[in-house]
């Protein structure tokens, strides 16, 4: 019965080390408030570790048991994730309607293409069917992100470091994830014999830096909740009718065909 390589225990110790690290500081500095789907992620990567170290133990590291018991668990934790980061995008843009009813739009345009391709892909290559689904899946989880981050740097709209750090950390785990399924598949199709535990030893890294990271910035509070101070449309009217006459058209096109209602003063 094959066990875990002494590497990868050291690692796994030291990545639950650093997830109760970051659970201890959620709670002890009051982040769960605003946070909890992001808290429940946390506890419930704890909840997996703890699952697959025991299915690990009782059935061997490489054997098929232990393959599948892995594969069921991870699409809940997946589920977690993108619920934690869909969390952390509202808070961003909780403030601007319009922006998050056409961020989410495209994430869910993103997923759906992305799963779609997953599907097809997974039926000409069946052997390969979960890890094409789970890099699709990190793919489209990483477009997201890297674009909400690029949205909020170029309109400088204000984020908190902690909200910041959290979502990059969830960018560059979900980066990592699609490089070392590509890395693994390429090496296994060239019959690499430890293509399996080079593509543990970089997610078990990275996952660890990104915790750590995310247990720096979580010993600080979040500021108070920023809002935009926006000027009244008399303002606007009087510095720019024209400009503003255009942008009232542009927004009740954008409202008819993102059904919002805008509350007008």
């Amino acid at each position: 019965m094959a066990t875990m390589p002494p590497l990868l225990v050291l690692l796994w110790v030291i990545s639950g080390i650093v997830q109760l690290s970051v659970l201890f500081l959620v709670f002890a500095k009051h982040h769960f408030r605003a946070l909890p789907l992001f808290t429940i992620y946390v506890a419930f990567n704890l909840c997996q570790a703890a699952f697959l170290l025991f299915v690990y133990t009782h059935f061997g590291f490489l054997s098929p048991a232990a393959r599948q018991m892995y594969w069921i668990s991870e699409p809940l934790a997946l589920t977690a994730q993108a619920l934690a980061a869909t969390e952390l995008l509202y808070l961003l843009f909780r403030h601007y309607p319009g922006i998050w009813a056409l961020t989410w739009r495209l994430v869910a345009a993103a997923s759906t293409i992305v799963i779609a391709y997953a599907a097809a892909s997974a039926r000409t290559q069946p052997t390969w069917s979960l890890l094409i689904a789970n890099r699709g899946y990190h793919l489209t989880f990483a477009v997201a992100l890297v674009c909400s981050l690029l949205l909020v740097r170029s309109y400088a709209i204000p984020v908190d470091p902690v909200y910041k750090a959290l979502l990059g950390g969830f960018c560059v785990f979900s980066c990592t994830v699609v490089a070392a399924n590509t890395l693994l598949e390429v090496l296994f199709l060239s019959r690499f014999p430890k293509s399996g535990e080079i593509w543990n030893y970089i997610e078990m890294v990275v996952f660890i830096g990104v915790q750590m990271a995310w247990a720096a910035a979580l010993r600080h509070p979040v500021a108070a909740d920023y809002k935009p101070a926006l000027f009244p449309p008399s303002t606007y009217e009087r510095m720019s009718p024209e400009v503003n006459s255009r942008l009232r058209a542009l927004n009740d096109v954008l409202s008819k065909f993102l059904r919002l209602q805008v509350l007008r003063p």
